[in-house]
């Protein structure tokens, strides 16, 4: 699938540059991630993808500061099966195929976005979405995090609620000195999401941000989806701090209705309180740890798994640095959570490869 989009974008880039005497495209940019680990949990011993993806950034300069943007990004499904990386869910809706293997590449960001310093930016697209904004403070695991928030709610990437790579989306961002702005909008056909984020920047090192998001359910939903009203709300608060090579950061929600896949016949709504915390430092060019927690607990008793819904874990994790850009990492998440399904009731260990790159700036 990825193949047809590059071969139906080519002739259309080549062909603009040809037709023209001034400069189409300012910066093209190819970037990705790879990563694959081996994970005991369970008793069991799996090689699994560790949400591996590429993807591509065009940047155009226009008159006056005025700019264009334009992202496409693609995971990469390898090894199929069971994977621990929340964010490597896909767009693969709940409930008409929850459980079926993701295809080799999957749709991650499509984004077309124009913008001004002054008049801040329209983005249009899969995006990531405004609650995302402060949720991306602490699910900077190397794995197992990005729990607690309800940001990939039901075992999706977040794109049919918005709080993670929100499907059809557009977005106004801009920024006003040390505040910044976040507003958002899902055109669905029969229902009309939206969503809101702000930010405060204390100082370079210091930052404090809230989002708030609205999403409707449709009559389908309501059918399958046990304990679902008409929408779900989620609100995020998020405390971030940066200095040299130390990291720290925790967020905190307040989830009405995130959906719970439990098994392949029981999906539930729950009301939930989320907490996460992460706390990173590199002491040197080579070693580097992590550590932090994913708390989720549902506010009442809950008839369908006999008791209270409550997702706890803990990490901590190690990491190797051959480069900035390469390096070997062991984690390991220690579960006390109770009443969830199997994947997240088990304590994992993982021992895995990670290769960032970023081939950027190459101008036109």
């Amino acid at each position: 699938m990825m193949y047809k989009y590059i071969l139906l974008l080519a002739p259309l880039v080549c062909s603009d540059l040809a037709a023209q005497e001034n400069r189409v495209i300012d910066s093209i940019s190819f970037y990705g991630i790879l990563r694959q680990h081996i994970v005991i949990y369970d008793g069991k011993i799996e090689l699994q993808d560790n949400s591996p993806r590429i993807g591509s950034k065009i940047f155009r300069k226009f008159q006056q500061e005025w700019y264009a943007k334009a992202q496409l990004e693609y995971g990469i499904h390898i090894v199929q099966g069971i994977s621990f990386n929340k964010d490597a869910n896909t767009a693969q809706q709940l409930i008409s195929k929850p459980f079926v293997n993701a295809e080799t590449f999957t749709p991650r960001l499509a984004t077309l976005e124009i913008g001004h310093p002054i008049w801040g930016s329209i983005s249009v697209g899969k995006q990531w979405g405004v609650y995302f904004d402060i949720g991306r403070y602490t699910d900077r695991f190397n794995l197992f995090g990005g729990a607690a928030n309800a940001t990939y709610s039901g075992g999706t990437d977040g794109g049919w609620s918005g709080t993670g790579r929100a499907d059809k989306a557009i977005q106004y961002r801009n920024k006003f000195e040390n505040w910044e702005l976040g507003l958002q909008t899902q055109l669905n056909g029969k229902t009309t999401n939206f969503g809101v984020s702000t930010q405060y920047c204390f100082s370079k090192n210091l930052i404090l941000g809230a989002a708030y998001n609205h999403a409707k359910i449709s009559t389908k939903g309501q059918f399958l989806i046990n304990d679902i009203g008409e929408s779900t709300q989620n609100l995020i608060l998020g405390l971030k701090y940066t200095k040299d090579n130390f990291y720290t950061a925790f967020t905190t929600s307040f989830n009405n209705g995130d959906i719970i896949v439990v098994n392949d016949s029981t999906i539930l709504a729950l009301d939930t309180y989320g907490h996460e915390l992460l706390i990173s430092y590199v002491f040197n060019p080579h070693w580097g740890i992590e550590t932090g927690f994913n708390i989720a607990a549902a506010k009442q008793y809950n008839s369908y798994i006999k008791g209270t819904y409550q997702l706890q874990y803990y990490i901590v994790g190690l990491n190797y640095f051959f480069t900035p850009m390469t390096r070997l990492y062991a984690t390991m998440r220690l579960n006390n959570s109770r009443n969830v399904n199997d994947l997240d009731g088990v304590s994992a260990y993982a021992l895995g490869f990670r290769y960032d790159f970023n081939f950027n700036k190459i101008t036109f």
